[in-house]
């Protein structure tokens, strides 16, 4: 008798047969690729049962990836829970507000060099859709805890730049460091391999260091830890250093609840 695939054994397959066709077409570019390449860049559900869960949770350190899939699987299978994890996000306004640090005086408040840096300030709220990225972010962190991306500038047309964060592929990232404002992370240049992968739709140090990768130069180069933001550079392996510098942040929630209990002991 014939025993039916398990669910493991299904996904296997599924894989295979995507991994096939794409290795059948690789070099050329079709819409139904460049779609596959955007739903896996923050997408890898899985379908969770009991015992899963208890063997998941059981350590959790290990199995990050395993329960942000059977998370992200919940969120589409079950609207109250779907509706649960929303409605924080929702309840944050984003409203932001701003405080000048260093001006005491009606004259400094007055003064053309502040009235200039508020005007900066200014243009560039209205050139970021913080509320809507902020919440973007917010909704990531409850489904993954960890989200990581790219603040990226954009030239828009005769209307000045344009800023936004741009969706970086989850499962090759790794975070690798701490700094004063948050967390470093490395990034897997595997990624820009596959096919359907256009790695000019990415930030420009990016494409740079992808070069410097593959010049025939070896795998690893400068890979210090502690190097300054502005020296983040080093590559292991196909792994490359990311700097905040050029605009690689990463949001954890374990690191805001530390910063929190900082602030409030």
């Amino acid at each position: 008798m014939v025993k039916p695939l398990s669910q493991e054994q299904v996904r296997d397959v599924i894989e295979f047969a995507n991994s096939l066709y794409i290795a059948e077409n690789y070099g050329n570019l079709t819409p139904w690729l460049s779609n596959e390449v955007l739903k896996n860049l923050n997408t890898n559900p899985r379908i969770p049962t009991i015992d899963k869960i208890k063997k998941a949770l059981s350590n959790y350190k290990s199995n990050e990836k395993d329960l942000q899939g059977y998370v992200e699987f919940m969120s589409n299978f079950d609207m109250i829970f779907k509706r649960t994890l929303y409605s924080y996000a929702n309840t944050l306004a984003f409203d932001l507000s701003y405080t000048c640090v260093n001006a005491f005086t009606q004259s400094d408040y007055e003064s053309d060099k502040y009235i200039k840096d508020k005007r900066k300030i200014m243009n560039f709220l209205d050139k970021f859709k913080y509320k809507q990225e902020f919440r973007n972010v917010v909704v990531e962190l409850l489904m993954r805890e960890t989200y990581f991306t790219w603040f990226r500038k954009t030239k828009w047309g005769n209307k000045g730049m344009k800023f936004a964060l741009q969706i970086m592929p989850q499962d090759y990232c790794m975070m690798t460091g701490y700094w004063e404002n948050g967390i470093l992370w490395d990034l897997d240049y595997n990624y820009f391999l596959q096919a359907g992968v256009d790695i000019n739709g990415f930030d420009p140090s990016i494409i740079k260091q992808y070069a410097s990768m593959f010049d025939g130069n070896g795998r690893l180069i400068n890979y210090r830890p502690t190097v300054p933001l502005n020296e983040r550079t080093g590559q292991y392996a196909y792994w490359a250093q990311t700097s905040p510098v050029n605009g690689a942040w990463v949001n954890r929630i374990a690191h805001v609840k530390r910063i929190e209990l900082l602030e409030h002991p």
